[in-house]
């Protein structure tokens, strides 16, 4: 197997969840946790979309949440049963298969109410919808004023059920949101108005990671975890009163090592200049497996528990460190590049290095970099 891996705690990834519920239920009036949809989109975060949600659905999450019908393909082809929502919307040409597949779509309009249910009846299936609306995203979702209108039109419908209503929040990472709050108060607003007009908004939810931490006001029915549960933070505004442990490690090795002179140019552009002789390493990992070429010169990696400079470019396929005139590492030894030991870097590092957030980073790591599950 190639040496540069990522490597996914199994461990960690159950922590993280079981930590989430016992908080929703520890701050719930009923003690009893919302339902959990865990988020497994792009690969569940890079982390591999099949084996999270096997951990996921272990816990007792009642719902996966993923972003595109493949992903959910994925899912149903490896036995995974039970809901799975279906968070952006698709092409009609997809229809077909999430009536096929009994996935619940989130839907935002008349037009394409109306093209799904002909889809469900061609497959002489009825599909379940959550009606998405916009509180302030700006981005997929009716507006509050057209949701009786659709919901309405969904109850027409021969071939589809409204299961659930729901909204997402944009900045519920941020401490004490008045925003986010008037956004859950709107929803709230929808799913009454629905009632008053005589009709069941199903499980209404809004929740992400954010809000989860921080807002139980805007759990509602159910909530929606994605970066948390990979053990981050959504952001570093936001306080953090639960332990979450970093679920991928992404390692390397040190494959080859050489003694240079002072003034030694390393990589492309020979953009950095050995300062005294000292001896390089190369680690076989570039930004052909998702390591982002901004860590040139900046980053550092973790080796026998010590810190080592990245020197010179981010190659496709290769970096190098500075290991020092007296190295105490040698060719072999494990190089991780960002991790949970809390001695190294961790995703949230890497993500302020290269101005992105955690999300990006675990996505990044690339189809030729093989998983292993501990």
């Amino acid at each position: 197997m190639r040496p540069t891996q990522a490597v996914i705690h199994l461990d960690n990834l159950r922590h993280n969840i079981t930590t989430l519920m016992e908080h929703t239920a520890s701050r719930s009036a009923n003690r009893r946790r919302p339902l959990f949809c865990v988020a497994v989109k792009a690969d569940g975060y890079g982390h591999g979309v099949c084996e999270v949600a096997e951990i996921a659905l272990e816990l007792g999450a009642e719902y996966l949440g993923v972003a595109a019908v493949s992903e959910a393909t994925k899912l149903r082809s490896q036995g995974v049963g039970g809901p799975i929502l279906l968070y952006s919307l698709t092409d009609p040409a997809e229809f077909a298969t999430i009536a096929e597949l009994d996935l619940a779509p989130f839907v935002a309009d008349s037009e394409y109410i109306a093209k799904l249910d002909r889809a469900a009846a061609d497959c002489r299936r009825v599909v379940g919808v959550h009606l998405k609306v916009d509180t302030g995203m700006g981005r997929v979702g009716c507006r509050p004023e057209e949701a009786r209108d659709l919901a309405s039109q969904i109850l027409a419908c021969g071939h589809l059920r409204l299961d659930g209503v729901c909204t997402h929040f944009p900045v519920a990472d941020t401490p004490n949101s008045s925003f986010t709050r008037r956004q859950a108060e709107r929803l709230a607003e929808v799913a009454a108005e629905l009632r008053a007009a005589g009709i069941n908004p199903g499980i209404v939810h809004a929740a992400n990671s954010g809000a989860v931490i921080e807002y139980p006001e805007t759990w509602f029915d159910m909530v929606r975890p994605g970066i948390s549960v990979y053990g981050y933070y959504p952001s570093g505004d936001q306080e953090r009163p639960l332990e979450l442990k970093p679920v991928m490690e992404f390692r390397s090795q040190i494959v080859f090592t050489k003694r240079v002179p002072k003034g030694t140019g390393i990589s492309y552009g020979l953009s950095y200049h050995t300062e005294k002789d000292t001896v390089i390493a190369t680690v076989p990992a570039g930004y052909g497996d998702g390591f982002n070429r901004l860590l040139s010169n900046r980053g550092e990696v973790l080796i026998r528990g010590t810190r080592y400079p990245i020197v010179g470019r981010v190659c496709m396929d290769q970096f190098m460190v500075d290991i020092g005139p007296e190295p105490e590492v040698q060719t072999g030894d494990t190089v991780t590049l960002f991790g949970p030991d809390q001695d190294g870097p961790d995703a949230e590092e890497i993500a302020n290095l290269t101005g992105t957030i955690p999300y990006e980073v675990t996505c990044s790591p690339t189809a030729r970099v093989p998983r292993v599950y501990r």
